[in-house]
Parts: C-alpha cells; sequence; structure tokens
C-alpha cells in the first residue's frame, strides 16, 4: 500500500516534475514488487525464475535509485556552478567504479555482478550523502526541510542495504529470511519519511542563495558564507583552466 500511495501523491501533487529521477525510481520499485510477486505466485518463492526475477530487476532498482540520489544533490547543490560541476563528475566517477567492480570481480557470473554493483553504489550513496550532510552543515548551505528528510531517508536505506548485503555475502541462504526482514523494514520505514516529506512539501521553494562580493562578506557576516564563496570560485576557476587546456 505504501509503494502504491507515495507515488500516487507525488502524481497528485504534480511533484514529479520536480522529483522526476526519484518519481521513477518508485515506480520501477513498484514494478519490481508486482513483477516478482506474479514469479512467486506462479513459480513458487524458492523457484529458479523467482531467483532471477528478483535479483535481474534489482540491478535496475539500484540504478534507479542512485540517479534518485544524483537528482537529490542536484537539486541543492545546482545554484553553485562551480561546487556542482565537481559534484557531479564525483558521482559519475563513483557510479562507473561501481560498474567497473562488479564486472572485474563478478567474471561471468551475473548473480555476482549484480550483487557487487548493488553493494558498490549502495555504500556509494550511503558515503556521498553523509559527506554532504557534513560540506552542508559546515558551509551553512540552506536545505528546504523536505529535501533533508529525502536525503536522509535515502541516505539510512543506502546504509542499511550495504550493512544487509555484507552480511548476506558472508551467511549466504543461512541469512536470506533475516536479510528479507531487515530490507523490507527498512524500504517501509523509507516510504514513510519520503510520503511524509511529499505531503508536507511546500509549494515556495527555498530562496537561492546568492553569492555577494568578497567585501560585502568581510563587512557584514565575515565567517558564515564567506568560505562557501571561495570555494565555488576556486572549483569554477580550476574547471574553467582544465577545459581551457584540453582545448
Amino acid at each position: 500500500m505504501l509503494e502504491v500511495a507515495v507515488p500516487f501523491l507525488i502524481a497528485w501533487k504534480r511533484q514529479y516534475r520536480t522529483f522526476p529521477a526519484i518519481f521513477f525510481y518508485l515506480l520501477i520499485n513498484l514494478l519490481q514488487a508486482a513483477i516478482t510477486y506474479e514469479v512467486y505466485l506462479r513459480k513458487g518463492y524458492n523457484s529458479w525464475p523467482a531467483f532471477w526475477a528478483y535479483w535481474i530487476s534489482q540491478g535496475v532498482v539500484v540504478a534507479a535509485r542512485w540517479a534518485a540520489v544524483c537528482e537529490l544533490c542536484r537539486l541543492i547543490l545546482g545554484q553553485f556552478k562551480g561546487i556542482w560541476a565537481l559534484t557531479w563528475r564525483v558521482l559519475a566517477l563513483l557510479g562507473s567504479s561501481a560498474m567497473l567492480l562488479a564486472l572485474t570481480l563478478g567474471g561471468h557470473n551475473l548473480i555476482k555482478i549484480i550483487s557487487t554493483f548493488d553493494l558498490s553504489l549502495e555504500i556509494s550513496m550511503g558515503t556521498v550523502l553523509l559527506v554532504f550532510f557534513l560540506f552542508a552543515r559546515y558551509y551553512k548551505v540552506v536545505i528546504q526541510n523536505s529535501l533533508r528528510t529525502i536525503a536522509i531517508a535515502f541516505c539510512l536505506y543506502s546504509l542499511f542495504r550495504a550493512f544487509n548485503d555484507l552480511v548476506l555475502q558472508t551467511f549466504l541462504r543461512s541469512y536470506t529470511s533475516t536479510w528479507n526482514l531487515v530490507d523490507e523494514t527498512t524500504y517501509l520505514a523509507t516510504l514513510v519519511l519520503l510520503g511524509s516529506a511529499v505531503y508536507l512539501l511546500s509549494s515556495v521553494s527555498v530562496p537561492r542563495v546568492v553569492l555577494l562580493p568578497r567585501s560585502a562578506y568581510a563587512e557584514i557576516t565575515p565567517q558564515v558564507n564567506a568560505r562557501l564563496l571561495v570555494l565555488n570560485e576556486r572549483l569554477s576557476e580550476f574547471l574553467r583552466s582544465k577545459q581551457a587546456g584540453k582545448a
């Protein structure tokens, strides 16, 4: 019911325009649940078709969640061109590294490729969001409460799932039933946070941060957002010089 209610709420409030990747992720997860349920019903929970249906669809689901996390970072950091230019490069590098690691360690075993890809991206998402929260706190970046709640939901889910996957790879089938319980419980908690954030989301966007000249910060608040201004300028200059060098 939650898997249906949350994307329906986003569609009803027309917030899929603001959160297309998050909305797509929720739809993909709902589709995965419907497909696997149908396969379980027809072929049995312990059948090979059920095993393949889950793991193949899981590769698509975790990739969609990665896109949702990237979208969250863009919504909050997109106004800082220099910082976002570096951030999306880091995100692209992490996503590519996760795929390369999965292909390297998985060999010709498709399930091992998907499970390694899943684990790598979960660790990456959890780490990225933790670093992001520290960055936002240090530079006093204004984050809308609903966006913060969504980011916390994704962060907690990724960290719990990464830990769960590590235990699963260690104990394998003896841990399967417990793994399913932990995964479903954490996902339900994630849906509750997402649903509450979407329901309470204000139609008024967070005011854009205006980066004043450095002299203005020296007169008004020298230690508030001056560090953010300097970082944004340095990253912008660095990326422009790098692109000019390539040209």
